[in-house]
């Protein structure tokens, strides 16, 4: 094997693992919604299910930073990109459960879950990064996909609901792309330990403004809060992880798969039926998924045969 082919086989292998992480992250977290709506209804509060998320996350993540002996050294400019990072983590959490209240899931989903769109956009104003229209046009196939599957369209819509549902996009957004730089820098565990400790202190310093505090009571809202922290760890930090190998835009694209986990647990665990146009929206982002990444692969592979070709030239 020549040494071209060797470093194109290891750059496969290692975008194979990004995509593996990214694949894994979304399994996590589609746990999350199940488990959170699991506590609410076993009468835990609202805040008391957000400042355990940040609780668990510190607690697992300090121990595994020292045991690997990770740097938890801030980098030179890090500290407001940091805080920002927290405060629109808190406010993404907090928006998604409180939307919740006003509007289906399903349409809370489909809201945030066109998050990609703001990455792409903001990938490309920032940094440069552009994307084929094909591209584009697979992006759009994926949050149709995840409207045929997840907004049944019964009801009235709450604006309100709506409202904090983009409230919670916006905040994504800003979330992925402070972070981003953060992750490569510091390592996704290390972040989301900081975001974990700055989600605490600020859950903390609202307390004294009267918000319920009231604990599970029962083993399974227990085990409820427990899941939930932790798989949401789990989530986020093999999200950052992997969007260190393969990019944001890609990693953000990739984890638009979470809403089809949450649908086939759903599925095994709670006995729930996907009708016809349901099975057809699941089948239509994984297949807008795929193609997205071929026509990324395609694209990547003639960058590098006209950067060959320059070499050769020169």
């Amino acid at each position: 094997m020549s040494e071209h082919d060797r470093v194109v086989a290891m750059n496969i292998s290692k975008q194979m693992i990004g995509i593996s992480l990214i694949v894994i992250s979304s399994i996590c977290f589609a746990v999350v919604p199940n488990s959170a709506k699991l506590a609410l209804d076993q009468g835990v509060s609202l805040y008391f299910l957000i400042m355990s998320r940040f609780i668990i996350g510190a607690a697992i993540l300090l121990p595994y930073g020292v045991v690997t002996r990770a740097s938890f050294h801030i980098p030179r400019g890090g500290v407001l990109p940091l805080i920002v990072t927290g405060i629109t983590a808190l406010i993404l959490l907090a928006a998604t459960y409180h939307a919740v209240e006003f509007i289906d899931i399903g349409l809370v989903l489909l809201i945030l879950y066109s998050f990609p769109f703001g990455i792409a956009i903001l990938a490309w104003l920032r940094r440069g990064e552009r994307l084929l229209i094909s591209r584009w046009l697979c992006m759009g196939v994926v949050l149709a996909g995840l409207g045929i599957m997840i907004f049944d369209g019964k009801g009235d819509i709450n604006f309100y609901g709506v409202f904090i549902s983009v409230i919670g996009l916006i905040s994504f957004i800003m979330f992925i792309e402070t972070s981003s730089q953060l992750a490569i820098k510091m390592g996704g565990a290390v972040l989301n330990f900081y975001i974990s400790i700055i989600g605490l202190i600020l859950m903390l310093a609202m307390l004294p403004l009267g918000f319920a505090l009231t604990v599970p009571q029962t083993n399974i809202g227990i085990m409820a809060i427990g899941s939930n922290g932790v798989f949401f760890v789990l989530s986020w930090v093999l999200f950052f992880e992997g969007s260190r190998i393969i990019g944001t835009t890609r990693a953000s694209l990739l984890a638009c798969v979470e809403p089809l986990f949450a649908a086939l647990l759903a599925l095994v665990f709670l006995g729930q039926q996907l009708s016809i146009i349901e099975w057809f929206g699941f089948f239509v982002v994984l297949a807008a998924i795929f193609a997205f990444e071929q026509l990324g692969l395609r694209q990547r592979k003639s960058i590098a045969a006209e950067e060959a070709k320059n070499r050769n030239l020169l």
